[in-house]
């Protein structure tokens, strides 16, 4: 049974029994009746002056936090550093920041000014729709603040916020990030209901923040023109509230609320004859209509209001745990490090979070609409086919993949998108919801596995599976275009007495120089590759003749043979060199290696230092 239907029984119940209707039951139930709503009514009010501090503070917060992340850029901060200690000078300081601070005012909405000080408070850069209206000699805030400033006209400014933040630089202040905004944001806030005022007052109640209803402007006032200050009223009364009557005798509930981390007060009246009028009228007819019962009548309104109050508290708490939840869910949405976007069913962006614009350097706006495809760069990874995600989401109601983002000043990097559909009662989706998580490092960890896998860690060729893989793939490009080519092992001689005699990092040094000399002495279509200990093999690219692996295995011979310089020693060795041919000598690749191994250890037993064929 809804609602309207239960008042419908309890109106039909209460003109049943309106010849019932008892005096002394009307006034027993009326009196805590009045108290009750009246209690409500204020507390409203004064629920209404919380939410207005709680928006002021979070106004306060934004902007703060705006100040915080300039000064956080950390190649700003490390040119500041190093004028600190005196390695580059103002000038190089205001050349290289001012373009970037430009950059990233550009995408603050309602910035004034943004100034940049050195440690000392010294003014190095300007930058801001008004640099060149304010004055030079802004002083810096150490706290958030509203101040008028006197322009170049030679006028008045209207208030500004002011909110600064300290640079770091190796864990010490090198200057200050100070950003002034115009206060519309605060207008917003500041609009109420009529017969209420409300002002901000300084905590040592020098200067009062209005908004003027006649211009709909944010004005700087004397603090007289604040009731608390009229009133002589303490901001340590923890009672928050106080009754007070304006100069034309009307009565007003007045409440003053402490901004937690700032330096002001919120206060706010309301006419007392707004926030009682209704409750007098509801009063003034539930005292007639309750005269009008009698004994029964009120007990069976009673009965028939206690289901409704039941339900309305029940409505209530889960009005205030949805509010809960939704407030919890924009905090997360607006300060998570995880990039999310929320799109259309044709993945057109609705809304980003502010770590997507961090990373895409474009403002939450200028997104709105725009194709996921414009982010995405569909060259690396595995490529992101839409019309796929959509079909796996129809069927799994989730998708999961591997992405790269473009991110500002041209960088790529690479994600984990998570896309969830939200769906109609109909079951149809109408909007998707998009993660993304930053996998930099597990990527970087992938290829470090590959390159561990794939070549040797002394000298940076490849190793031994890497070697069988090229072989089997220069048999086989032979195999089609009817080619030749070479396999060389290389031995190098009197390797072991440099150990002996110079120790191992000696002899790991100089295979990293042997690596080294392999590689530029071959030919750019030739591989070369370490198997171990001191084995080299070299896997020539397509020969014209077999004639063509001679000159190539006899430069190899003639690099190993000059003088290696390692570490003050002059080390003298030599190599030993067998070749395998293919055909000739084998067509697979386990018959090339045998031959060119028996091959060379042909030359160590016939006097090194030479090449012999298979």
């Amino acid at each position: 049974m809804d609602i309207f239907e239960q008042k419908r029984r309890i109106i039909t119940t209460a003109i049943v029994a309106v010849v019932m209707t008892g005096i002394i039951i009307a006034a027993v139930v009326s009196a805590p009746l009045i108290n009750q709503i009246h209690t409500q009514a204020a507390q409203t009010a004064e629920g209404v002056a919380d939410a207005k501090a709680e928006n002021v503070r979070a106004v306060f917060d934004q902007h703060q936090d705006l100040a915080r992340q300039t000064a956080s850029r950390s190649e700003l901060a490390k040119v500041l550093g190093q004028h600190a200690k005196g390695e580059v000078s103002a000038g190089v300081v205001h050349t290289f920041s001012r373009p970037r601070l430009q950059d990233a005012a550009r995408i603050i909405e309602d910035l004034a000014v943004l100034i940049r000080y050195d440690a000392a408070g010294n003014e190095l850069v300007r930058v801001g729709p008004w640099a060149n209206d304010l004055p030079a000699d802004i002083p810096l805030s150490d706290t958030l603040d509203i101040n008028a400033f006197a322009l170049v006209s030679g006028e008045t400014s209207g208030p500004l916020l002011q909110a600064a933040s300290p640079i770091l630089a190796e864990g010490r202040v090198v200057g200050y990030d100070q950003l002034l905004f115009s206060p519309d944001s605060l207008a917003q806030v500041f609009q109420g209901q009529p017969d209420s005022s409300l002002c901000l007052l300084d905590s040592q109640r020098t200067k009062r923040i209005i908004l003027n209803p006649q211009t709909d402007q944010i004005e700087l006032t004397a603090p007289e023109g604040c009731l608390a200050v009229r009133q002589g009223v303490s901001t340590r009364d923890r009672s928050g509230a106080f009754r007070a009557r304006l100069d034309d005798g009307s009565r007003v509930l007045t409440f003053h609320r402490p901004l937690a981390g700032y330096g002001w007060e919120l206060h706010m009246y309301t006419r007392t004859s707004r926030v009682f009028a209704d409750v007098i009228v509801d009063i003034m007819i539930s005292i007639l209509a309750i005269l009008m019962l009698s004994a029964l009548a009120g007990l069976l309104v009673w009965r028939s209001l206690k289901p409704i109050v039941g339900a309305m508290v029940k409505q209530t708490s889960q009005i205030a745990r949805s509010t809960e939840e939704l407030r919890l869910a924009y905090q997360v949405f607006e300060h998570t490090h995880e990039a999310i976007l929320i799109t259309d069913a044709n993945f057109m962006i609705v809304r980003a979070n502010p770590a997507f614009s961090d990373i895409t350097g474009e403002a939450n706006r200028a997104l709105h609409r725009k194709p996921l495809t414009d982010f995405l760069d569909c060259q690396k990874g595995k490529g992101v086919v839409l019309e796929e995600i959509r079909k796996q989401l129809v069927t799994v109601n989730a998708w999961q993949g591997e992405v790269w983002l473009k991110g500002h000043q041209g960088l790529t990097i690479p994600n984990l998108m998570t896309v969830s559909p939200v769906r109609n009662k109909n079951g149809q989706i109408r909007q998707l919801v998009l993660t993304f998580s930053n996998i930099t490092e597990r990527v970087q960890a992938e290829k470090q596995m590959i390159r561990l896998a794939h070549y040797d860690e002394l000298t940076g060729l490849p190793n031994r599976v890497a070697l069988e893989n090229h072989l089997e793939q220069a048999i086989q490009q032979a195999r089609r275009d009817n080619s030749h080519f070479a396999l060389m092992f290389l031995d190098l001689d009197k390797f072991k007495p440099v150990n002996d005699n110079y120790g191992h990092q000696v002899g790991d040094e100089l295979l990293r120089n042997v690596g080294k000399r392999l590689k530029h002495c071959i030919r750019s279509s030739d591989v070369v590759g370490r198997r171990g200990g001191d084995e080299f093999v070299v896997i020539t690219g397509p020969l014209h003749g077999d004639d063509d692996a001679k000159p190539i295995a006899d430069k190899i011979v003639a690099v190993l043979n000059d003088v290696f310089h390692i570490q003050g020693h002059n080390i003298q060795i030599g190599a030993s060199v067998g070749v395998a041919l293919y055909p000739d000598h084998g067509l697979a690749a386990e018959d090339l290696l045998k031959q060119a191994d028996a091959a060379m250890y042909r030359v160590k037993t016939s006097g090194r230092n030479a090449v012999a064929y298979a």
